[in-house]
């Protein structure tokens, strides 16, 4: 049934091409110099491109020596069995072994995208595949015909391998398949997506087709990716990564965009190494050396320069450092600490490499100041958020607690809560009597306290209030 199907799709396809041009009688058959019949010709063939992107229409362009256009027509497409966009156009003759085909798509309300590319006519041409890696490469081969003066087969095979050579990653860029193999250590192989993440399909359709044009005028030129290009395409594409927690609690590095409905989520790392320069890999002998490791962007075009990547062994996987690492210190996986930034709290817990945001107040006091616990040692610890001052109190059933009553209370020397709010307050200055502040002497307000091992900041006893 799906054969009939397919057969009366492709008939339709033929007939309505068949209805716009000449019938063909009287056309002599045409012999390519490998003796082989190309024309008339009959044509069939699928667009290969995202599946939101619906054309309108397919250009079949008759080509001269140079690949200049002679006439054109125009042909429908049509949904085949597998949703596939394909188009057939009737036998027709062709004065040279090569046409142009041009699948055009709708840009906003009044505007369209067009996507030339260039094929080979042989005796069966019932498989042609439209993509976008063959569009791009267009202006390169017609500047191998034209000024290289190249027959159009080895203009095609050298701009192919100059597209490979180009553009190239851990994916085949000339590929046209539309998904992605997603492997360990977060590692994606993009395949036929590769070439929209280079033209910053994420972005939006408008950025998306004139950075293709861009890409297609430069490689022209020179068969080489504009390096500038490379850098804005990294850019842009790591601007959609996220460092995150997911329901699993399970720290994860990936794209969110439009395009993760594609699949694509996971990186192809070594579109950054390209773009960057930035090595993100690991030999035996380094990975040997430590548990996490760093590399620095520096590319002076890339927004991103200065930035680091991170790769921690717990995690498997590089990842860019947030704001938020580079402002209170990278959250790596086994890390529980606390940091504040832009008036907020965040807590870095273990089991994740992510910092979220604490809202949780006794969480907070209990990471920073000691856990109030059940116990009389917990008793009358006091620690400043912000400018609050709270206490740790328990009652004569030992159940504790933290309290903010003492907000806006004042102490002197004597009272219960002086020596502890006074530490407090040394702490919020100066931050904790670590080791390099043993027997240092602060200054608060007129009084001192000095840095001890067993008590923290302590007033020195001989001054006074």
């Amino acid at each position: 049934m799906g054969y009939v199907k397919a057969s009366l799709l492709f008939l339709v396809l033929w007939l309505v091409a068949c209805s716009s041009v000449d019938s063909g009688d009287g056309v002599v058959a045409r012999y390519d110099k490998d003796g082989t019949q190309y024309s008339p010709a009959f044509m069939r063939g699928i667009v290969y491109y995202l599946k939101g992107m619906k054309p309108e229409k397919i250009k079949i362009v008759s080509v001269d020596a140079k690949l200049n256009p002679i006439d054109s027509i125009e042909v429908s497409v049509a949904k085949d069995d597998d949703g596939r966009y394909a188009f057939g156009v009737g036998d027709r003759d062709y004065e040279y072994p090569f046409v142009k085909i041009v699948p055009v798509f709708p840009l906003g309300e009044n505007a369209k995208m067009e996507f030339a590319q260039y094929v080979r006519l042989r005796e069966f041409n019932i498989d042609i595949a439209l993509n976008l890696p063959e569009a791009v490469m267009s202006g390169r081969v017609e500047t191998l015909v034209r000024e290289k003066e190249l027959d159009f087969d080895s203009a095609m095979t050298q701009a192919i391998a100059e597209m490979r050579q180009a553009f190239n990653t851990f994916s085949d860029v000339m590929s046209y398949e539309m998904y992605v193999n997603e492997y360990i250590a977060n590692e994606a192989r993009l395949n036929g997506l590769l070439m929209y993440i280079y033209c910053r399909h994420e972005v939006s359709d408008s950025v998306f087709y004139s950075t293709f044009n861009e890409y297609r005028e430069t490689f022209a030129k020179s068969g080489i990716a504009d390096s500038a290009l490379l850098v804005k395409s990294a850019d842009a594409w790591l601007s959609t990564f996220k460092v995150f927690d997911d329901m699993d609690e399970h720290t994860q590095f990936r794209s969110l965009s439009r395009d993760s409905v594609f699949g694509v989520s996971r990186c192809d790392y070594s579109l950054f190494r390209r773009a960057y320069g930035a090595p993100l890999q690991l030999t035996t002998d380094i990975w040997e050396t430590g548990s996490e490791f760093y590399s620095r962007i520096e590319n002076k075009s890339s927004m991103y320069d200065g930035r680091t990547f991170v790769y921690e062994k717990r995690l498997g996987y590089w990842r860019m450092q947030t704001e938020l690492d580079d402002s209170m210190g990278v959250c790596l996986y086994g890390n529980d600490l606390v940091g504040e930034y832009n008036d907020s709290y965040y807590r870095c817990r273990p089991g994740s490499a992510s910092w979220n945001e604490e809202t949780r107040r006794d969480s907070l006091l209990n990471k920073i100041f000691g856990n109030c616990a059940r116990h009389y040692a917990s008793n009358g610890v006091s620690g400043y958020l912000r400018d609050s001052l709270f206490v740790c109190e328990c009652d004569t059933s030992r159940v504790c607690a933290w309290t903010d009553k003492y907000v806006n209370s004042t102490f002197k020397k004597g009272d219960d809560l002086y020596a502890s709010a006074l530490s407090a307050r040394a702490v919020q200055r100066y931050g904790k009597c670590s080791d390099d502040l043993i027997g240092e002497v602060r200054q608060i307000d007129s009084v001192s306290v000095s840095c001890t091992w067993f008590y923290g900041w302590k007033l020195v006893e001989n001054d006074e209030e």
